[in-house]
């Protein structure tokens, strides 16, 4: 059991909850990568491939054979791209679900401010499109995606062999995957931009954008559309003049589709509403909210309370559940971002604690949420600290990769608040072994 103390709604309560343990398997002692922001991804051959990140350094792209359970680096991006040493900003980001077609993971790159602040970021080359030979690891550079702005989303469309991005300054781009060219097809957003995008199964792409709005790109008529009549279930009131509501919490942080109920899944940045969206039904489509799927202590409170949704969900379809793991205290990112600014109580509260991870699930089928509990790894008792990314293999197994407490000095990378150690590592939460302990 954890017990914490917890300020909702300007109260202090104290609560106990179960823990679960979980595996953890380190990166690498050498490159200090710091961050994750959903690039994992389970292949077909059972192997995962992960791109790490670090503010200021590079991108690096890592393989784990779960057979084997080995982790090996397959590239760093400023190497690749003979961009390390040169004092210019870098490929230091991979920011985007990967995908897999004809034996390669694809992925493209971003930068947003990574390399040395006093550098002109003109010196920049530009984020290009990689893909993993899944047989022998060996990373490819293909063509640059455009002169500067790097990938914060992407999916593909295997029928056209087309891969999509969504750009951090908001244009949708293609890519044709057999003639290796990059196509701008025009801004989607201009404030905000979501991390995920969506595509269905007739190759009709999506994305969020503030408030609670979302977009369409349909391949057949090429053209994209600002739908009319769906919204998010999103809280659209804004805290002040100075901090309005046009921001990632009033988008999806991520969404999955659902190729057995032909629908997709998605949470919601702010209030983390899980929600499921028929893009079949109408013209439209149709939103439904489900349930708020945040850590317990937050479900029935102030909305404004919850921390920011992160990008750790994946649907199992197995079991048909959707498990997620948000935080419990602190925001996403590790902490690194402040909470609602009105309530001084809580964010002082938050900046004493680590951002403690925890783990739920949605069961499809009854409709009911299952708590699983703060997560904790085998052996060293180590706390899971934040989450950037989730996927489920083919034995329904849920691997994540985020923050873990780190005990072993070789491996910390920073410390969170300037108190807490932590490294990055990849998790693995077996459903049917329910190892939940007290602690």
């Amino acid at each position: 059991m954890v017990l914490l103390s917890v300020s909702v709604t300007g109260k202090t309560q104290e609560l106990t909850l179960n823990s679960v343990q979980v595996d953890r398997y380190h990166f690498s002692s050498i490159d200090k990568d710091a961050q994750i922001w959903s690039a994992m991804y389970i292949a077909s051959n059972n192997k995962i491939y992960i791109g790490l990140c670090t503010h200021a350094d590079a991108a690096t792209v890592y393989e784990f054979d779960i057979a084997k359970r080995e982790m090996r680096q397959l590239a760093n991006l400023t190497e690749l791209l003979n961009e390390r040493g040169k004092g210019i900003w870098t490929n230091g980001k991979i920011h985007v679900k990967m995908q897999e077609l004809d034996g390669y993971v694809y992925f493209g790159s971003f930068c947003e401010d990574n390399g040395p602040p006093a550098i002109d970021a003109r010196s920049y080359r530009g984020p290009y499109w990689f893909k993993v030979n899944m047989n022998t690891g060996e990373v490819t550079a293909l063509s640059k995606i455009n002169s500067f702005w790097g990938l914060i989303g992407q999916e593909m469309d295997k029928e056209r062999r087309i891969l999509y991005g969504l750009t951090e300054h908001g244009h949708l781009v293609r890519y044709f995957i057999d003639e290796d060219e990059t196509e701008d097809l025009g801004r989607v957003d201009d404030w905000d931009i979501c991390r995920t995008l969506l595509i269905d199964e007739a190759g009709n792409v999506y994305g969020s954008y503030a408030p609670g709005r979302i977009w369409k790109y349909d391949p057949e008529k090429e053209r994209i559309f600002d739908l009319q009549s769906v919204r998010l279930p999103v809280t659209l009131d804004s805290r002040s003049m100075a901090n309005p509501m046009l921001d990632r919490r009033a988008q999806w942080r991520y969404i999955e589709w659902d190729k057995k109920d032909k629908v997709a899944y998605g949470i919601t940045g702010g209030a983390n509403v899980l929600f499921k969206y028929d893009v079949n039904k109408g013209t439209e489509g149709e939103i439904t909210a489900l349930t708020r799927l945040c850590a317990p202590m937050y479900r029935d409170g102030d909305p404004f309370d919850v921390p920011s949704a992160t990008l750790a969900m994946t649907i199992n379809q197995i079991e048909r559940k959707i498990y997620y793991m948000p935080v419990i205290s602190g925001d996403f990112d590790y902490g690194a971002v402040k909470l609602d600014i009105g309530n001084t109580q809580l964010l002082q509260d938050a900046q004493r604690k680590p951002p403690l991870s925890y783990l739920v699930a949605y069961d499809l089928n009854a409709g009911e949420v299952e708590e699983i509990g703060t997560m904790i790894t085998k052996g060293d008792g180590s706390y899971a600290y934040g989450m950037g990314a989730a996927d489920t293999d083919s034995e329904g197994r849920i691997w994540f990769v985020g923050a873990f407490e780190e005990k072993d000095p070789a491996y910390v990378v920073r410390t969170m608040r300037g108190r807490f150690p932590y490294s990055l590592g990849l998790g693995c939460y077996d459903p049917s072994e329910s190892l939940s302990f007290n602690k």
